[in-house]
């Protein structure tokens, strides 16, 4: 049974072959990230353990290497990502796990480098945004309500029904319970990792509900489509986030929401120094509320309150570890552990921890790029609609920079950081000759009624 984790991958190539490199983005690639956990593996000595995801990525990054590659431009964050890759493998070779540095080079490439290439070289390009955002939403809502049972059954049905291709396997994961329901996680392992997802779901919904042009094209293509009523897409995916019950993502989305809230404005600048502002006002305050919060012993273990002690020890007890790991780090697994903390729930403190200055440096170079570069571009571009989605993309990446703070990188999250980071870099403004022929399109479509409801 567990051969079917090839699947996805013979589906991808069958594609490839009759749509080439989008199609299979498109029509496989999205299924297995938003359906399917990463959780249950194939086994087959002395090939390293591959997932549905992995089976999906390899051959799609061949694919992309025989259609696409030569429409890659090099960037300066092409630097800090091949750093922050390089130093996810020596870290281990330097500590003497050359089998684990291996298996850690082969993960990042199907998990990191592969969606840095899809982001950078098949969506801006081959003009397929608004398929692919409304493809990423459709899957998102359909796996909403299957997900809702683990909220009121305190059990996961996505691992309950993929635990049947492998048997004799366990996920590692259990559902936690707050507030005497389950804390759903989907088929995304965790709770806040889930959380992450559905707020980028929820960003892109509220994206496409304002969108004005081609909607009867692009994105309302089947009379049944559930996005020809995004308030009831918006309403389910923002439900869903809800039972996660996890804080660090809802903080992410309300930073996310700010941040695409701006790409509305006529005046982008002058509600970005508005939200600049607010965000200074209630900041700091909050800053200093969560920190006398968390301060004290830790007690009433697995409580709210708890959590965001253990979290806020984190730094205290591992902070002079990391330092104490030089440029390279511990490696993965090398480090002691303190005060019984075992689970670092801050993937900034991980990395550095693991990966030593070298590792925490380039990771936060790729964030700063890629915000940097979204900032760019949105002020740069001369189109409202383009102007909204760019804040849109940057909202989500700040929001998932921000959780990162309380739960590490993993899951499926991986593949979405570093798919925005490569498509963050392929995204061009729209300049004012090329705004000619967009405002003669919606003068055309004034008069012609749309298949979606419009936020105002």
């Amino acid at each position: 049974m567990e051969f079917a984790t090839l699947i996805p991958g013979i589906l991808c190539i069958l594609v490839m072959l009759r749509g080439k490199t989008p199609a299979a983005l498109l029509n496989v690639f999205l299924p297995v990230l938003l359906l399917v956990p990463v959780d249950y593996y194939l086994t087959v000595r002395p090939i390293p353990p591959i997932n549905m995801i992995i089976a999906v990525m390899l051959p799609l990054g061949a694919g992309m290497l025989v259609y696409d590659i030569g429409r890659w431009k090099l960037t300066r964050i092409d630097l800090w990502v091949l750093l922050f890759f390089f130093s996810r493998g020596y870290t281990e070779y330097a500590t003497g796990q050359t089998s684990a540095a291996i298996l850690s080079y082969f993960t990042v490439l199907a998990t990191g480098v592969i969606p840095y290439m899809v982001g950078k070289l098949l969506i801006e390009q081959n003009g397929i945004r608004v398929k692919f955002v409304t493809r990423f939403v459709q899957l998102l809502f359909i796996g909403c309500p299957i997900a809702w049972y683990e909220y009121v059954r305190k059990s996961n049905a996505f691992q309950y029904f993929w635990s049947h291709f492998y048997p004799g396997q366990w996920s590692g994961w259990v559902t936690s319970v707050r507030w005497g329901f389950g804390r759903v996680a989907g088929p995304f392992s965790q709770s806040e990792l889930a959380g992450m997802v559905y707020f980028a779901g929820l960003i892109f919904t509220i994206w496409l509900g304002y969108r004005k042009y081609k909607v009867r094209n692009d994105i309302a293509s089947s009379s049944k489509s559930p996005l020809k009523n995004p308030r009831l897409v918006l309403c389910v995916i923002g439900f869903t986030l809800l039972t996660t019950q996890a804080r660090g993502p809802w903080l992410g989305t309300i930073l996310a929401m700010c941040i695409a809230w701006v790409g509305l404005s006529k005046v982008p600048k002058r509600r970005a120094a508005l939200v600049l502002a607010l965000g200074i006002i209630v900041g700091i305050p909050g800053y200093y509320a969560a920190r006398n919060y968390a301060s004290g012993p830790r007690t009433d273990y697995g409580s709210e309150k708890e959590t965001a002690q253990y979290r806020a020890q984190l730094i205290d007890n591992y902070l002079p570890i990391a330092q104490a790991g030089g440029a390279w780090g511990w490696g993965a697994m090398g480090y002691p552990h303190i005060g019984g903390q075992a689970s670092i729930d801050n993937e900034y403190l991980l990395v550095y921890l693991g990966g030593g200055y070298v590792g925490l440096g380039s990771l936060l170079l790729i964030v700063a790029e890629t915000i940097l570069v979204l900032i760019r571009q949105a002020f740069k571009t001369r189109s409202v609609r383009d102007r909204h989605f760019i804040f849109s993309l940057l909202g989500i990446f700040m929001g998932i920079a921000f959780t990162l703070t309380t739960v590490f990188l993993g899951a499926q999250n991986y593949e979405l950081f570093f798919l925005i980071v490569g498509w963050a870099q392929s995204i061009k403004a729209i300049t004012r000759s090329e705004m000619l022929p967009e405002r003669a399109e919606a003068y055309n479509m004034l008069n012609q009624p749309l298949n979606m409801r419009v936020y105002t």
